[in-house]
């Protein structure tokens, strides 16, 4: 058959179709739209996905639910209150259903929910996590959430943190791109930025969330924690900012932040007087990176002339020490005003230093038991030397910090690689790797000192090796818990982790 007729054949079927049945369909719809025209137009009201009624404005419902919270208004300062988050109302047609009144709808909203539920307009602020590395592993940081009506509030607030770590001068010259360039010594911020992500987000806020009115709340919870709460201290007589902070378990840093009043840890306090303490837990990463010109002492090194003619413990000055200078440049990486890495860009040398050589000796004594074996005699304290070359820079001292004694000081800007020295004459009784130490060395002393030597990159002495001042025990690296190139030193009263006292290296053996 030809397309043509099928196609003619098909057309005429459809219309005599639409023709028999068109008067069905339009009678059909016309009986439906009298149906609506019977039915009522409502709103059905649901709480948490439920319904707890219906009613004939949804206007009428805002207005009454605004009207009511006069106390939540009073709270906040706000003009405007609205439903709780979670509240729909929905337009719908219905017959014979009991309609609500807005009253009755707002006495159910409060008995499911309480009045905690209710919104205003804010914003919701959320600080990512980041990844951080801990003596566990790498970490995931957990988002923070905050709550402002203002975001002004939280963008000062946050200003106000950052200059907790980093100088006001510094702050304002980088931002306005106006830092006076190097001429012999000084510093320039290369970068500053904040590591987290952080999203700020203009939505209705439960007001039974922590609402932040001011910036001086938000600037405390930003600097110190949720957690962290500040304690009084009255000062007694002798104290020092330097002994309170140790005996309180914070850092001088963190004191300083907490009393703006105080410029240096070398301010002095009187009697009475009453300061703030708190542990820092600051919710972001302020990250600083430096270039760093500055003037250095290069300490002098002692060297040993061995004299097997004299017994162990005998030392005689050949020729004094005496200091050099050097002008050093480098970039040191801060994270929330603590020195994390440190790489050395260039060193010139403005004055050498001169070794100082002593003469010591290396007969030893010899004992006999009752059987005739020999037993010997450990060998004598020496002159304390410094474990890593000149010049250096001091990434982080000993002391508390972050609530935690950091039980040495790290040494930086040395070098990967760079020769690591046993401080004093002693026997290695550790030479082992851990997650948190990586390769280190335990020395012990004669004097009931003992000293460790954390995160090198290379160990050459092992566990019964008798080691002498200056001897170079390993290399400096940054293996197990270290952030950067460094050595982590310390010097301890007493086997270490097992009842020895740690001691800050510079008020022990060293001065500076």
């Amino acid at each position: 058959m030809d397309s043509k007729v099928i196609i003619s054949t098909f057309v005429a079927f459809l219309i005599s179709f639409l023709l028999i049945f068109a008067p069905h369909v339009q009678n059909q719809g016309k009986d439906e739209m009298l149906a609506m025209e019977d039915a009522n137009l409502v709103y059905r009201v649901y709480l948490e996905g439920k319904s707890i009624g219906i009613i004939e404005s949804k206007s009428q419902l805002e207005t009454y639910i605004d009207s009511e919270q006069s106390a939540i208004k009073d709270k906040y300062h706000v003009n405007k209150v609205y439903a709780p988050n979670d509240l729909d109302i929905v337009k719908e047609y219905t017959y014979n259903e009991n309609i609500s009144t807005a009253g009755e709808i707002y006495q159910k909203i409060k008995e499911i929910k309480a009045e905690e539920a209710f919104t205003v307009n804010g914003y919701r602020i959320v600080i990512g996590g980041v990844a951080e590395e801990t003596e566990e592993g790498t970490v995931q940081g957990e988002d923070k959430t905050f709550y402002v009506l203002d975001k002004a509030i939280f963008q000062e607030a946050m200003e106000r943190t950052i200059k907790a770590f980093v100088d006001d001068d510094d702050y304002t010259a980088f931002l306005n791109n106006t830092q006076t360039p190097i001429v012999d010594t000084g510093k320039l911020v290369q970068n500053l930025y904040i590591e987290n992500p952080i999203t700020i987000t203009k939505e209705r806020i439960p007001t039974g969330e922590n609402i932040y009115m001011d910036v001086d709340s938000l600037s405390k919870v930003l600097i110190f924690g949720l957690n962290n709460e500040q304690t009084k201290y009255e000062v007694q007589d002798g104290d020092t900012i330097e002994d309170v902070s140790f005996n309180n378990h914070i850092s001088t840093e963190e004191f300083l932040i907490a009393n703006t009043k105080f410029n240096s840890k070398d301010d002095l306090l009187y009697p009475g007087q009453i300061v703030t303490l708190g542990v820092l837990s600051p919710q972001f990463r302020t990250v600083e990176e430096d270039y760093v010109v500055q003037e250095k002492t290069v300490s002098y090194e002692t060297t040993y002339e061995d004299d097997p003619n004299q017994y162990v413990g005998y030392e005689s000055v050949k020729q004094e020490g005496q200091d050099g200078l050097s002008i050093v440049s480098e970039i040191q990486k801060k994270v929330n005003g603590e020195i994390v890495s440190t790489a050395p860009v260039s060193t010139e040398e403005v004055k050498p230093s001169v070794n100082k050589i002593v003469v010591r000796g290396t007969k030893k004594y010899y004992t006999s038991s009752g059987s005739g074996t020999e037993y010997e005699v450990p060998v004598g304290i020496g002159s304390w030397v410094w474990p890593t070359v000149a010049p250096y820079t001091i990434n982080s001292n000993f002391g508390y910090r972050w609530g935690k004694l950091h039980e040495g000081v790290d040494i930086g800007s040395i070098g990967y690689g760079s020769p690591v020295k046993a401080a004093n004459n002693g026997v290695v009784i550790q030479s082992s790797y851990t997650q948190t130490n990586g390769n280190y060395i335990v020395i012990k002393h004669s004097n009931g000192y003992y000293t460790m030597y954390a995160h090198m990159a290379t160990r050459y002495k092992a566990v019964g090796a008798t080691v002498y001042a200056g001897d170079t025990i390993g290399l400096v690296g940054h293996s197990g818990f270290a952030t950067g190139t460094h050595l982590h030193f310390a010097i301890y009263d007493g086997m270490p982790y097992r009842g020895g006292r740690a001691l800050n290296p510079f008020k022990t053996v060293y001065s500076r």
